[in-house]
């Protein structure tokens, strides 16, 4: 409902601004005249044309209002649904995702049959193989689209993601630098890679440190009982309490809960882990 809402709000925009022309002469375009004329584009179906020029200016530009102005729209652009058919195919693949990765998938293939270039399908997409274990060709995928709109928050983080899955540290270190230190959203989602990467350092004392920022900005991000534990099982501690709890937060999630943190890939994915280790406990104690 809210992306239907948010579809026909742009569209109403974009109606608007192409009724308006332009009578600017050559040479005397403005970044704003460019912005113009993206928006006419996209509403034409012409998106990666569209997203072209606002690259070229993106180069071009050096005032950084007129930089942000025009990063906006291109990451707005590429989102935007401009078909009813992958909008409803995209909807689908969220409701299955939770359950079922595979239906899921076949969904989002189905939405981008209808709607190629569609940057919010794409990473989608790149999640799903993430969640399923295909990190590699994830990543593949989200460094194509990151060529188009390189600055898309949503998508360096998949790229962070992908990284992550792949123990590319390297790669997960482009992805954060390009964000940059002071983050403006998803930061729960950062931190929990960073939480991850501490982990294969070993340096534990800062990764709880960094759970803890974690638990003030999300607690009840379930991923964050499930490295907790882990971090316990690593220096030899008591587990089973946040085991329990990462088992039973992700069996009784809610699909509100699950739609506000299922920006990663991960979640709640690694249950039966869990419950493997919990039994294995339990084996050695008796």
């Amino acid at each position: 409902m809210i992306l239907s809402l948010l579809r026909a709000v742009i569209l109403t925009a974009l109606s608007i601004l192409s009724l308006s022309g332009f009578a600017k002469s050559p040479g005397t375009e403005t970044y704003k005249d460019i912005i113009e004329k993206a928006h006419n584009l996209s509403l034409q179906s012409e998106r990666p044309q569209a997203l072209q020029i606002l690259a070229a200016a993106i180069k071009k530009e050096t005032r950084p209002q007129a930089i942000s102005e025009l990063k906006k729209t291109a990451v707005e652009l590429s989102q935007v649904f401009l078909s009813d058919k992958s909008q409803q195919f995209y909807e689908s693949a969220l409701s299955l995702k939770k359950a079922d990765t595979g239906a899921a998938l076949d969904k989002i293939q189905e939405a981008l049959r209808a709607e190629p270039d569609n940057g919010i399908i794409i990473l989608e997409q790149a999640r799903l193989l993430i969640a399923r274990g295909d990190c590699r060709s994830a990543l593949d995928i989200l460094q194509k689209q990151l060529a188009v709109v390189s600055s898309d928050e949503d998508l360096r983080l998949g790229q962070a993601q992908a990284a992550v899955c792949l123990e590319s540290w390297s790669e997960y270190e482009k992805a954060m630098n390009a964000v940059g230190p002071k983050k403006a959203s998803n930061t729960e989602f950062w931190l929990s890679l960073e939480v991850e990467r501490l982990i294969s350092l070993k340096s534990y004392t800062k990764a709880q440190e960094t759970l803890g920022q974690i638990q003030k900005m999300a607690e009840k991000y379930p991923e964050r009982y499930y490295w907790q534990q882990i971090i316990e099982q690593k220096t030899n501690k008591k587990f089973a309490g946040n085991a329990q709890k990462y088992v039973m937060t992700c069996k009784n999630i809610s699909v509100s809960l699950y739609r506000q943190y299922m920006i990663d890939p991960m979640l709640c994915r690694r249950v039966h882990e869990v419950e493997a280790d919990l039994k294995g406990l339990h084996a050695t104690t008796d």
